[in-house]
């Protein structure tokens, strides 16, 4: 009911903003009024201002107002809406409120001075005023007094309509586009016509109006500061709704893009305006649209890579060089693969095999990332990770060995699945490596090439021989060993010399013993 009542009140503020003619008239007469002495005028002119002004144009705006109000009622209540013939309305419901509010302005004219209601002696006037004089004066009063109704119209009908868009944008996302009006000339044409009606008016009263003034009751000056006040009054309301309807679409848009600076790429814009503040409204909603596509796409491609080799590519994709020569880094290396896990897969349906993988690496996976690493790639139930290779890390092979830790902790205490247990085994190794993305021109990964590498995965294989969970090199444990405050942290096993497969010479092994978790 609340929200009803909210979507109708859009009639009401457009009834009421179209009756502020009745403002613009009870200012003129006051004036009137008050330089020429003759108060028995109020009470007809105030008559005519309810009959006309008020109740006739009334009627007339909501009608010219229905589609709009039917559509977002239709909305309201979650049946279907004419939202073409509403959009239409709205499109051009400121020109159709110009033309009503100049043909009521006409109306009224007739009705006030054709009923002689500011003639002192009406009877009087038409002995000494000439015929064409006092015909042509009748045309000129209704033809001002409808201008000013008109070009208030225009723009408090552009205010309310601006209001509605936002409102129909907002809760039923109803998009418009950006019409072909300029701000420059639309204000252009307003403020010449004040400025003319204002000229021509003064010139007239100056002139050929002198004896119809004084038949009001008016000397010369006093209908000059008549035609001023008259000017002053419909220029002030004027400004005030073109304030509006300028500033309005610039917070809306402000409003945006503070979301989006907040990292909320789904704000957008209402096209409230049909000028160019519309127009930069929707190509900002086309950049929004850009910039969530690409936000997606980037969470999408943290999903399979690190974050920051995503931050790395989308960098050198800006810099229009994706496939830079790779850096030589120091690293280490680690290599995981899940012990037994071909025997484990073949009584489980594919389903369940993947459920079970992106089960075991959102385990896995954080250890690495807490330490500084990032994981390059997957290969099966393997994965490939390496610290110190897009940040500086001193420390990295200490950091490497506490997710080996962290990662034999989890696998352990863990029941993948729910019910399955799997162990993993963990090859180490520190070294130089090359890193940087690899590939064609339509697919790259980051990867790192060289020596270093193989090793650590040739040591995750040898767990089998060894009987291991976690081989580290000897290069890793002297950096280690090395580093402060962390040698006594580590209980490293000696397993001697081994060869490995491909290489020709032999090379120290270390495990880890039994130690409480690292954190």
């Amino acid at each position: 009911m609340q929200a009803t009542s909210r979507d109708h009140s859009h009639w009401q503020r457009y009834v009421f903003a179209m009756a502020g003619m009745a403002t613009i008239d009870f200012c003129f007469t006051g004036a009137y009024v008050a330089i020429s002495g003759n108060a028995h005028v109020l009470g007809r002119a105030i008559g005519l201002n309810i009959l006309i002004l008020i109740l006739l144009n009334g009627i007339g705006a909501a009608i010219l107002f229905r589609p709009v109000a039917n559509a977002i009622q239709c909305l309201s209540s979650g049946l279907p809406a004419k939202l073409p013939s509403a959009t239409r309305r709205l499109r051009h419901l400121h020109l159709y409120s110009t033309i009503w509010a100049f043909c009521v302005g006409l109306v009224y004219c007739a009705a006030a001075f054709g009923s002689g209601v500011f003639l002192i002696a009406p009877q009087a006037t038409t002995t000494l005023v000439p015929t064409e004089i006092r015909v042509f004066a009748g045309f000129w009063f209704s033809f001002a007094y409808a201008t000013h109704f008109a070009v208030y119209a225009y723009f408090a009908a552009l205010d309310q309509t601006e209001t509605v868009k936002r409102h129909l944008f907002e809760n039923w996302q109803v998009r418009f586009h950006p019409g072909r009006a300029a701000i420059g000339p639309r204000l252009a044409i307003v403020f010449l016509v004040l400025t003319l009606v204002s000229s021509a008016a003064i010139l007239l009263d100056l002139t050929l109006f002198v004896d119809i003034r004084a038949s009001q009751g008016l000397s010369t000056q006093q209908a000059v500061m008549l035609d001023v006040i008259a000017t002053e009054t419909a220029a002030i309301l004027c400004l005030f709704f073109i304030s509006r309807t300028l500033t309005r679409p610039v917070v809306f848009l402000r409003e945006a893009m503070r979301k989006i600076s907040q990292g909320d790429f789904t704000a957008r814009s209402p096209i409230a305006s049909d000028d160019e503040i519309g127009q930069l409204a929707y190509e900002f909603n086309h950049m929004a649209a850009g910039l969530a596509e690409r936000e997606q796409m980037r969470r999408a491609f943290e999903r399979y890579v690190s974050r920051d080799v995503v931050e790395l590519a989308m960098d050198r994709e800006n810099r229009g060089d994706p496939r830079a020569a790779g850096e030589l880094r120091f690293a280490t290396v680690m290599f995981c693969d899940i012990s037994d896990f071909t025997s484990l897969s073949e009584n489980l349906a594919p389903q369940q095999v993947i459920s079970l993988l992106n089960d075991y690496f959102d385990k896995v996976n954080a250890p690495i990332r807490d330490n500084g690493g990032i994981v390059l790639n997957y290969v099966g139930d393997a994965l490939h990770a390496a610290f110190n290779i897009l940040h500086d890390d001193p420390n990295h092979a200490q950091h490497a060995v506490r997710a080996a830790l962290a990662i034999r902790h989890v696998t352990r205490i863990t029941r993948f699945g729910g019910s399955h247990i799997m162990k993993t085994r963990i090859g180490i190794h520190s070294g130089p490596v090359v890193a940087g993305p690899v590939g064609s021109g339509d697919r790259i990964d980051f990867t790192i090439q060289g020596d270093t590498a193989n090793l650590a995965s040739r040591l995750e294989n040898l767990n089998k021989e060894t009987g291991t969970e976690i081989l580290i090199s000897k290069a890793t444990r002297d950096l280690i060993g090395h580093a402060e405050g962390t040698k006594d942290d580590m209980s490293f096993i000696d397993l001697g010399t081994h060869a490995i497969r491909g290489r020709k010479s032999d090379i120290d092994l270390f495990t880890l013993g039994e130690t409480r978790h690292l954190a």
